[in-house]
């Protein structure tokens, strides 16, 4: 049987969003996050609603909700008589944003990075060329506000991955394409998790920066091409950057225009 997970860490659960959600919420994300960092492995039963009633000093019926509302993400899978089981990787939801959220750069695998850097492939030179198409003025300005925040951030990371991640979440929009705007809240969390985990190889901020200006400039200009192609660039550059990261599994880079 798994361990018998520690109490909440309330400072913890600030940081991560889910005081609003209670103590169950709060159930949720702590034993979640120890099954995606490993430390319940699959195929280890979680301690018994009583014993995690105890742990967390919440009722049963907070605990059974705790358990569906993981159930339904695909981490556990309750059965009768022999408790309730972690399952396998495989069987996890991986574009929940809570479990995208609970992922640590560290605890990416590699096969998982280059399926990033490929889904990142697929749809953000797209969303870049619309956006050169299709883009308002209140669209290119939410733009330029994140590529001035990434310029303004120095050499202060946490401030320029920040910055980016909302530049690449204002061009999504500004694609206007309703799908790929949606598809922010899964991109959100990877490209924080990417972000992170290309930090130790990353280029120097103010020449990722310009990187980014090519990106706003091709849009600003109607330029579609122009677009694509920079945001190509820098699908290239977080490419090499990943791999570095995680050698053991080649990531495809320089793809064609």
């Amino acid at each position: 049987m798994a361990q018998d997970p520690k109490k909440v860490d309330d400072r913890g659960m600030k940081k991560n969003g889910y005081p609003s959600a209670g103590l169950h919420g709060r159930v949720v994300h702590d034993i979640g996050a120890r099954i995606v960092s490993g430390k319940i492995p699959p195929g280890d039963t979680l301690p018994s609603e009583g014993e995690l009633a105890e742990t967390y000093g919440a009722s049963r019926s907070a605990i059974r909700e705790a358990v569906k509302v993981l159930a339904a993400k695909g981490l556990v899978e309750p059965r009768r008589r022999s408790g309730t089981r972690v399952r396998p990787r495989e069987s996890w939801n991986l574009l929940d944003p809570d479990i995208l959220g609970w992922h640590s750069p560290e605890a990416l695998i590699p096969s998982f990075r280059r399926d990033l850097v490929e889904l990142r492939w697929a749809i953000e030179p797209a969303a870049a060329e619309l956006a050169a198409r299709r883009s308002q003025p209140e669209d290119r300005a939410v733009i330029l506000e994140a590529l001035d925040e990434m310029e303004k951030a120095g050499e202060d990371p946490r401030a320029f991955y920040s910055a980016d991640v909302r530049f690449h979440l204002a061009v999504f929009a500004a694609s206007r394409n309703v799908l790929i705007d949606r598809l922010s809240t899964i991109l959100g969390p990877l490209l924080t998790m990417s972000f992170q985990a290309q930090a130790r190889h990353n280029r120097a901020f103010p020449l990722a920066v310009g990187d980014h200006r090519a990106v706003y400039e091709g849009i600003a200009a109607g330029d579609a091409k122009a677009a694509r192609k920079a945001m190509q660039f820098i699908m290239n550059q977080s490419a090499r950057e990943l791999e570095a990261a995680s050698p053991a599994v080649a990531i495809a880079a320089d793809a064609p225009a």
